[in-house]
């Protein structure tokens, strides 16, 4: 009786859902992520890693070395020290930006020393307010459906589908200059991971002159919805490309996203 008792305890435990993850840590792992001092998984999960780069951001503000998100070192990140509970996002990385940043050795210590000269540098794009050149025969019809077309094949299976946007080498998202098949990678791992997709557009979708002749600054949000057996996530996004024609097709050269805080 009592073996038949433990057993159905263990079975209970095993069938448990997973609880939240914490959302201000997940907020911090964004903060620190922006200034280069963190490198892991946006999971809103404690880890020796997250307080080491807590350490080193402490240490250069002057504030008490704690490696925890104390009110002090809140504040100065910008993190909402109160947040609901409810509807949280689960304990592993839902956004494609949330993964582990794969870096070599000397590229991550070449961002970690850049970052100690500036801790509040933050490298979210800010479009200038400028037109696309003449040239580049864009129109808000045809940068929408580009959009649209990239978002319903991101929730197909079809990894093939989804690289076939970019151009190569591409700045994707947190890991610098990536070729092909680190990209195909990293959406073959995360569809095993989100099974379950759907994105909605936003409208309208901005488009800007870049800095460089003959590409184009993309600024659209959408609504994401993610599943797997064990988790859900949602919320919204903002997100950028920069873009170039190819011959008759438009290309990414790079791609950014931001989670939008409720």
């Amino acid at each position: 009786m009592i073996r038949a008792i433990v057993c159905l305890c263990l079975l209970l435990i095993g069938t448990a859902p997973r609880v939240h993850a914490d959302e201000k840590i997940r907020q911090t792992q964004e903060e620190l992520r922006k200034r280069n001092l963190y490198f892991g998984n946006v999971d809103g999960q404690e880890s020796p890693d997250l307080s080491g780069a807590l350490k080193r951001y402490q240490t250069r503000k002057g504030f008490a070395v704690t490696g925890t998100v104390d009110d002090e070192t809140a504040t100065s990140l910008h993190i909402q020290t109160t947040v609901a509970e409810v509807g949280g996002l689960p304990d592993v990385p839902v956004l494609r930006s949330d993964a582990a940043r794969e870096l070599s050795g000397e590229r991550r210590v070449a961002l970690e020393r850049a970052a100690e000269e500036n801790l509040d540098a933050s490298p979210t794009p800010a479009p200038p307010a400028e037109s696309p050149l003449p040239g580049q025969d864009l129109t808000p019809e045809r940068v929408t459906k580009l959009v649209e077309e990239y978002l319903r094949d991101a929730e197909t299976d079809d990894a093939a589908a989804q690289v076939k946007y970019f151009a190569y080498p591409i700045e994707y998202f947190d890991h610098g200059p990536v070729d092909a098949q680190f990209v195909l990678r990293d959406v073959r791992n995360y569809l095993k991971r989100w099974p379950q997709r759907k994105y909605t557009l936003s409208p309208p979708v901005h488009f800007f002159a870049s800095g460089n002749e003959g590409e184009t600054v993309v600024e659209f949000r959408i609504v994401y919805d993610v599943r797997n057996k064990d988790h859900k996530g949602a919320g919204r996004t903002r997100n950028w490309w920069t873009i170039r024609p190819e011959g008759d097709d438009l290309k990414i050269v790079a791609i950014r996203e931001q989670r939008l805080r409720e």
